[in-house]
């Protein structure tokens, strides 16, 4: 097997039918003095883990789906991974597993359901989706004029397929990886660290538990619940905000910034979510409650680097299962295998 060329030619992904779907990386990184906000995908978790086991860099391109369904067509076989929300994908009609490798073999066609638990669902595609850049980004940015909801008839293409390769004893490679699943409740406790007006107010009274609201979008998650009381009344100017700030603002509950936040606001910051409470924040769906739980701020460096190992073994296997079954010029030179 090899990388598609000469007669076979690119493949080409079509899609038939999408709900909210649109092509997304890791955003646009070290732009926030331009104004320009990081964006990219909601659950970077399942997204780096998605196109981990398919032999790609965690940041290629790939698609999110946001509550909703969407079914692709093929014309040459591909590995795919469906990760994100709890979903049910079919090939040809066929159950398909979750967190896990498969192949959609040429005309046929992948549904990815709309999701039982979370929110969004992610499909990534070995050799990485073909989309126009900006600024080192395909990530949708409604300033920048660029991406939009993915319509019926759209095509993409991929850098690689698997050009009639097939498993000798199913249409489905055999690869369990031992990637990670998440567990869903209907109430989330979201980790966060301390936020430079913390003292201003009563921890017990910040801590919820907070309803998600139906206006929450990649620009911010909106916490209905009572107003926090604030000591004192002092003003605060327009400042640098990071992705994951929780802000209390006057019209009352919270507002936690998510990674299309703008790069500046004015109101009080008690917490900062964790790196991997942002994830989990990018699964929440309108009506389910939130508990903040504080955490050192060392024990959420902890948490990013134990995921970060954790991604790296799995990238590990991934190249070994992979190359075991044939598949090895799936690799990209920037999935992790190659880089660590």
């Amino acid at each position: 097997m090899s990388p598609c060329s000469g007669d076979h030619g690119p493949p080409h992904i079509t899609v038939e039918s999408a709900g909210v779907a649109t092509v997304q990386d890791l955003g646009r990184p070290g732009h926030g003095h331009q104004g320009i906000s990081l964006n990219g995908a909601s659950d970077r978790w399942s997204a780096q883990v998605a196109n981990t086991l398919v032999g790609n860099p965690p940041g290629a391109p790939l698609l999110e789906v946001t509550g909703s369904s969407l079914t692709l067509g093929v014309d040459a076989d591909v590995l795919v991974c469906v990760t994100g929300a709890e979903s049910e994908p079919t090939v040809a009609g066929r159950p398909a597993p979750s967190w896990d490798p498969f192949v959609v073999q040429a005309r046929a066609s992948l549904v990815v359901p709309a999701p039982v638990h979370g929110l969004r669902t992610y499909v990534a595609f070995a050799g990485g989706l073909r989309a126009r850049t900006v600024l080192g980004s395909v990530a949708p940015d409604r300033m920048l004029g660029v991406g939009g909801h993915l319509g019926r008839g759209d095509e993409f293409t991929l850098a690689s397929c698997l050009c009639g390769w097939r498993h000798p004893y199913s249409d489905h490679p055999l690869l369990r990886l031992g990637a990670t699943r998440p567990t869903w409740t209907d109430r989330t406790v979201l980790g966060v660290t301390a936020g430079p007006e913390l003292g201003e107010y009563d921890e017990v009274g910040l801590r919820g538990p907070w309803t998600v609201s139906a206006q929450s979008d990649a620009v911010g998650l909106r916490a209905e619940g009572p107003t926090p009381a604030r000591a004192g009344n002092a003003e605060i100017l327009s400042r640098g905000v990071p992705v994951g700030a929780v802000e209390v603002p006057p019209s009352g509950g919270l507002l936690i910034l998510l990674h299309g936040r703008l790069v500046t606001a004015g109101y009080p910051v008690p917490y900062v979510a964790t790196t991997t409470a942002l994830d989990r924040l990018g699964q929440v769906r309108p009506g389910e409650e939130l508990l903040l739980r504080e955490i050192a701020l060392s024990d959420a460096v902890t948490q990013g680097r134990v995921r970060r190992q954790r991604l790296s073994e799995l990238a590990r296997r991934t190249a070994t299962a992979l190359r075991t079954s044939g598949l090895g010029a799936l690799v990209g030179p920037g999935h992790l295998s190659e880089t660590v």
